[in-house]
């Protein structure tokens, strides 16, 4: 996510007026904003106190900052520089995580002619020191009170298009970048956690140290008297919601044999079902912003002449557009073929928003080659990462062992160096698929990876 800071507590600001209508044009552009305005925020979070003990609102909004990808500052100039009250809430988020290498972007707003030039040169000393990415593209507003209307809204359109063109350029700039260091992109898939409702999800979520979830999308739309309230709770708890994933009708995993016939879009007979559920499933995809979305597609044949090929390509690419026509990716998970098939069928398909959700055990579970190897020949498409551990089967044509992340043969130092090696900026979803105490052995997955060193 990106956040916005509105620069002062003074209640119902220019600063809060400007920075709705800055909201709408990143949510045109497709990039939703957390605005932190500081004029919420209650009495005591700029108390003397507050440095020893943070308000709960302060504390809501250090974790955010932490865990965006970039931050929009709207500074309104008091006395030739910025307020106190930013001042003071820069003062109480952590040192040096809160702005180290994080893409910072400002806007700049005065009743003189100057439109909050001091105050951004200002903090551009400030975020500098603390070795923020500085975003060069400045915008000032001037005569602030002669530039809003009664409706609250900037009436200068030469203004407008500024910020316009400064949000697209930002988002640029953000995404050209790795992710700043404190962020963490770990997350938990929630059917690892076999929960019953949101509460129960979130409960077990709770215990295994993490704070990000890949979302089932199914319950959503199959139960959503039980699971519609899923994103207002995981919002109250300051759970981040990293992607979707949805699972295809009939699917029978008790062998390799019978997964190969029922598996992803492969079966004629589930596939209008599978259509249906698809377009469900994005709509919910967009109501909760994310812009990924996982699936198995099914075993891709491996030569273009097998005559469910041209099948195949052609339902994928149906659910790619489909995906696409609403701002989002799809990921194939790794495993039911090798990578030189998958990197040959993604070529075939030639669709920019369809991906690699890498598993390195499900290449060992189903026997199909060198996770560490296959991360270099499918590195152009791998959208996100799954942690989970196996051990590679003894028997041909059967599922090997699912294993806690660190108790298995995947090489984790050289799957993470390799990952480094091309340069991946995704997110990392522990799964786990097996065991009787899922929130343990996901709990110690997370540890292990956190201590890992490569």
């Amino acid at each position: 996510m990106i956040s916005l800071i509105v620069g002062t507590n003074r209640p119902g600001s220019n600063s809060a007026r400007i920075a709705r209508q800055v909201a709408e044009l990143y949510a045109e552009l497709g990039e939703p904003l957390n605005v932190i305005d500081l004029g919420h925020f209650p009495a005591d979070a700029f108390s003397p106190g507050a440095y020893a003990s943070r308000s709960a609102a302060v504390a809501t909004a250090s974790d955010a900052v932490v865990q965006s990808r970039g931050l929009v500052i709207i500074v309104p100039e008091y006395n030739g520089s910025y307020s106190g009250a930013l001042k003071h809430f820069i003062d109480l988020l952590p040192f040096p995580s809160a702005f180290e290498r994080r893409p910072v972007a400002f806007i700049g707003l005065a009743a003189g002619e100057w439109g909050g030039l001091r105050p951004v040169e200002h903090l551009q000393g400030v975020f500098g020191y603390r070795n923020a990415h500085i975003y060069p593209e400045r915008v000032f507003i001037p005569g602030i009170y002669q530039l809003i209307g009664a409706d609250g809204r900037l009436n200068d359109e030469k203004l407008v298009t500024r910020l316009r063109r400064q949000a697209a350029g930002f988002l640029g700039f953000v995404r050209s970048l790795p992710p700043a260091p404190s962020i963490d992109r770990t997350g938990v898939c929630s059917w690892s956690l076999q929960p019953a409702s949101p509460s129960e999800l979130l409960e077990r979520l709770s215990g295994t140290g993490v704070r990000a979830l890949q979302l089932h999308l199914d319950p959503l739309s199959e139960n959503p008297a039980t699971w519609g309230e899923t994103a207002r709770l995981c919002a109250q708890r300051g759970i981040r919601l990293l992607s979707g994933m949805m699972t295809t009708v009939g699917e029978d995993y008790s062998t390799l044999d019978t997964i190969k016939v029922t598996g992803g879009v492969v079966p004629d007979s589930t596939w209008d079902e599978n259509w249906r559920n698809f377009q469900a499933n994005a709509r919910i995809a967009v109501d909760l912003g994310l812009k990924l979305v996982t699936l198995h597609a099914g075993f891709l044949p491996h030569e273009e002449s097998d005559p469910s090929f041209a099948k195949l390509m052609d339902r994928i690419a149906r659910t790619a557009d489909l995906f696409a026509g609403l701002g989002l990716d799809i990921a194939f998970e790794t495993g039911q073929e090798d990578a030189p098939t998958l990197r040959h069928f993604l070529q075939k398909l030639n669709r920019a928003n369809v991906g690699v959700n890498f598993d390195p055990a499900n290449m060992l579970l189903y026997d199909k080659g060198d996770p560490i190897t296959a991360v270099h020949t499918l590195a152009p498409w791998i959208k996100q990462v799954h942690l989970k551990d196996a051990n590679r089967t003894a028997q041909p044509g059967t599922w090997g062992e699912e294993v806690v992340v660190g108790t298995g043969q995947v090489d984790w130092a050289g799957f993470m160096r390799a990952l480094r090696d091309i340069d991946f900026r995704g997110n990392f979803c522990l799964e786990r698929e097996a065991g009787a105490q899922r929130v343990v052995d996901l709990a110690a997955g997370r540890k292990y990876i956190a201590e890992l060193k490569y």
